[in-house]
């Protein structure tokens, strides 16, 4: 429907400024929080705080549908985090080399081509379909009271000076300073339990921040945790079922390993199947009733279809020579490879988005981890990175998917015209690839130096305190058909699991759970006491109130300690710190 209403300036340069900067602020901080949680959220409502903190307080100005370009460009940035940091570690943790130009670029193209295949589903998902979005229409109640967003943006600005102050406390030694604050705290030696119950509390506002902006979905991360490694792991060891020399605190790893993460993979691929198969009837009405010739026609509010053409044919040429150059594949195979890859990307974002616009629910690492596993099924066993190239560049597609239809609710509910939106997200979609990886690469190469060796070690990955666990997943996933020693059972009991759990009602219950069965319990624990927070401040204070005061807060406490942790790995990678 042309809106003919809208006077007021969208696209302006205080804008674009602002939404370029709040989204390297959040891709850089969600980032880091993907690599330790393996899960990451929604950077929406904190761009559109900050846009009015901002636009207000610096440029003293700001229009409603401008500030939502704003919150459009940072979210646009922000969204790729989790397609990168769920899929490319896992070559870094394996030692395999990889061209990271050739790979960024794949990321930046599949980004361009999520963006470019879901602008045309906009009438159909919002005006025929009326999704809901409820993160794109939680935004658009913020864009509509500047007044509150100007008060929360400061909440936010003292979250993160309080979080990052915390995280500092706990690096005093590496600056050479007395221990003052220890960076985890062992509940299981205070109260004297057995060594195979892990009990392990990371100091980190970051994870506490994150489980209060999840509320009550965050418990049953809380309880996928506590299932893996207080319930499963003492009854497995009561059983006898480990091997006799294995004693102590690696009986928790060693179950881990072969028992629990194989079964959070599998309720992951199950949930992730079960979401499918929910969102056919929604997927084949979309298809059926979508007339690509009626878009962007003149007159239309939408961007011009000859625009998206022309965008997505040079995208998926570029994702094509990524595919082909980053490894010995025949030029034929990698033409094979990447149709594929475009066409898996293309139809799992429609699933996404239309999971995102029903629930809020993205199960993003389920799909990317699928396209993985199918690719190597029939790629050689040395093209690893091919398959994860291609994995990253859905992944980061089907991201931009649905924050691209969040993005467009919002403007749906503000009087925005989507051809602006369309054309921001469009052009700015490739950074946030390129942030993500940036950062990436600094958090790996800031680890320590072994004093006895003089190697340096891994700066995330496995026996580090940043896990990468979305990574360790894929790579036990790929090792798993690599070597022809899939652990069936325990993907299928998984996967059933997963499957049944989707039936409760709980949008992505099977997904969430079983990700939190291979998550680290020290991070989770602090994750799920945010979560109980949210619940009391909700009984007490009310929800509104929650949403209003305690998710900015809780949104300045992930951004400080993660800006901080970058500042401390750049320090290292420079050498001012060991």
């Amino acid at each position: 429907m042309k809106n003919n209403t809208v006077k007021y300036p969208e696209i302006t340069p205080q804008a674009i400024l602002v939404g370029v900067t709040i989204g390297l602020l959040m891709t850089a901080s969600f980032s880091y929080a993907a690599l330790v949680l393996g899960f990451s959220t929604n950077g929406s409502p904190v761009a559109a705080v900050l846009g009015w903190g901002i636009m207000r307080t610096i440029f003293k100005r700001g229009t409603i549908v401008e500030n939502n370009i704003v919150q459009t460009v940072a979210s646009g940035i922000n969204t790729a985090t989790s397609g990168v940091i769920f899929t490319l570690p896992v070559l870094l943790i394996r030692g395999i080399e990889f061209n990271v130009w050739w790979v960024g670029a794949a990321a930046v193209a599949g980004a361009i081509l999520g963006v470019g295949f879901i602008i045309p589903l906009r009438k159909q998902m919002l005006d025929i379909d009326r999704l809901r979005f409820p993160s794109g229409t939680a935004v658009a109640s913020i864009l509509k009271s500047p007044a509150e967003g100007i008060k929360k943006s400061r909440l936010l600005i003292y979250g993160a000076l309080i979080s990052a102050s915390i995280y500092l406390l706990t690096q005093f030694p590496r600056m050479g300073l007395p221990e003052i604050l220890p960076g985890t705290i062992d509940l299981g030696a205070f109260l004297n339990l057995p060594d195979y119950i892990d009990n392990i509390w990371a100091v980190s506002l970051l994870s506490l921040g994150i489980g209060f902006i999840s509320g009550r979905n965050g418990l049953f991360v809380l309880a996928g945790g506590v299932l893996a490694y207080w319930l499963i792991t003492p009854f497995v060891i009561s059983l006898g079922w480990i091997p006799a020399d294995i004693k102590g605190t690696g009986m928790t790893s060693f179950i881990h390993d072969q028992m629990t993460r194989p079964l959070g993979i599998g309720m992951l691929i199950g949930g992730s199947l079960m979401s499918i198969i929910f969102t056919l009837p929604a997927l084949k009405s979309t298809v059926k009733s979508f007339n690509i010739k009626s878009f962007g026609s003149a007159g239309s509010d939408e961007l011009p279809i000859k625009i998206l053409y022309i965008v997505i044919s040079a995208a998926f040429v570029l994702f094509f020579l990524a595919a082909w150059l980053t490894s010995s594949i025949s030029f034929f195979t990698a033409l094979i490879v990447s149709i594929v890859g475009t066409l898996w990307l293309f139809f799992a974002g429609i699933i996404i988005s239309q999971a995102t616009g029903m629930t809020d629910w993205t199960p993003i690492s389920g799909m990317s981890l699928l396209a993985v596993a199918i690719l190597m099924l029939f790629l050689p066993s040395d093209q690893l990175v091919t398959a994860v190239l291609i994995g990253a560049a859905v992944a980061v597609a089907i991201a931009e998917c649905a924050d691209m239809m969040q993005d467009l609710k919002t403007g749906y509910l503000v009087g925005s015209i989507p051809a602006k939106q369309q054309t921001m997200q469009l052009i700015i979609a490739g950074i946030g690839p390129i942030v993500s990886i940036s950062v990436m690469l600094l958090i790996w190469n800031s680890g320590a130096i072994d004093p006895v060796s003089g190697v340096q070690q891994p700066g995330f990955g496995p026996g580090t305190d940043v896990q990468a666990p979305q990574a360790i997943a894929l790579g036990a996933t790929i090792d798993s058909i690599v070597e022809g020693n899939v652990p069936g059972d325990k993907f299928l009991t998984g996967g059933i699991l997963g499957a049944l759990l989707s039936f409760s009602g709980i949008p992505g219950l099977g997904v969430i759970m079983g990700i939190a069965m291979y998550l680290s319990i020290k991070h989770i624990l602090p994750y799920g006491l945010g979560s109980i927070l949210n619940l009391i401040i909700v009984r007490k204070k009310g929800k509104d109130w929650s949403e209003k005061w305690g998710v900015p807060f809780a949104a300045g406490l992930i951004v400080g300690e993660a800006l901080l942790i970058i500042v401390f790995a750049f320090l290292t990678v420079s050498g001012v710190l060991n």
